[in-house]
């Protein structure tokens, strides 16, 4: 028995210096990636740096330590294709663009890059396919959708009813959002003025409720919360005038004021309303 737990108890501590040496070994490969991925980043900002000063030969070499730390995202790939058309080199641009649009399709420039280079080669049928592309992607109102949008026209006027139904489109859901952003106001607004009114209510401040409901009401007419919490605030009113009217008429009476009192009971009358208040549940 004795050896049995000794067993176990030395199966425990193999167990976990093993799970010990796995963590320690994941902890330092993640390090090491980071570390890596970040001088790739480095390599990159200095070679855009370079490029920007006009320093290809610097750019491109560093470009391409980026790349061999295994750094391939679409802002890199964009960059090299700008270098690599710079220097005339347009099979290797283009093969840059086409990466970099697959490595991130929602990044831009690429499209807008190709449909130059092709352009610039007469390969006018691809240079509309990326500038479709690129106009499409985009906000029709970003300059460069516009730009693609001047030179689809140019390359064949018969896209300016494709252009035109897509910009129709985008207007139409920009007033809808528009619309969206107005109600949600007119619902905020209008419960603002609710839960004022209901502040008033509380302290007994009826009229002043009212007032706050019936703002409410302009920007929300049909809210049934609103409608039942003024229909309320009326009857307090109503209430309120009942007790006093009746205590004139109580008073006229005491006098032997009989048609003073006849008089506030007439009141009194016209105080309550002729329909019943209707308050849900």
């Amino acid at each position: 028995m004795l050896n049995i737990v000794k067993s176990s108890n030395i199966a425990s501590r193999v167990i976990v210096a093993l799970l010990f040496f796995i963590s320690f070994f994941a902890f330092h490969k993640n390090v090491a990636a980071d570390i890596k991925e970040k001088t790739a980043e480095e390599y990159r900002a200095l070679g855009y740096a370079e490029q920007q000063k006009g320093n290809l030969n610097e750019a491109l070499s560093y470009y391409t330590k980026a790349t061999s730390l295994g750094l391939e995202n679409a802002v890199l790939l964009n960059d090299m294709g700008v270098l690599y058309e710079q220097i005339d080199l347009y099979s290797r641009a283009e093969t840059s663009y086409v990466r970099a649009i697959q490595a991130d399709p929602k990044y831009l420039p690429p499209y807008s890059n190709l449909a130059y280079l092709h352009q610039r080669l007469k390969r006018f049928d691809k240079a509309a396919e990326y500038f479709k592309k690129r106009f499409e992607l985009g906000d029709p109102m970003d300059p460069w959708a516009q730009k693609a949008k001047e030179e689809l026209i140019k390359i064949d006027p018969g896209y300016r009813d494709w252009i035109a139904s897509l910009e129709a489109e985008a207007f139409n859901r920009q007033l809808e959002a528009k619309s969206q952003d107005e109600f949600y106001r007119r619902v905020e607004q209008s419960q603002e003025h609710y839960l004022r009114g209901n502040t008033f209510v509380k302290e007994l401040k009826y009229e002043d409720a009212i007032k706050e409901y019936d703002q409410a009401l302009y920007f929300a007419p049909n809210n049934p919360n609103i409608i039942d919490a003024r229909k309320m605030a009326l009857l307090e009113i109503a209430k309120k005038s009942v007790r006093e009217q009746s205590e004139q008429a109580i008073r006229r009476l005491e006098t032997g004021d009989t048609l003073s009192a006849r008089h506030e009971i007439q009141k009194i009358l016209t105080t309550i309303p002729e329909e019943p208040i209707m308050i849900s549940p």
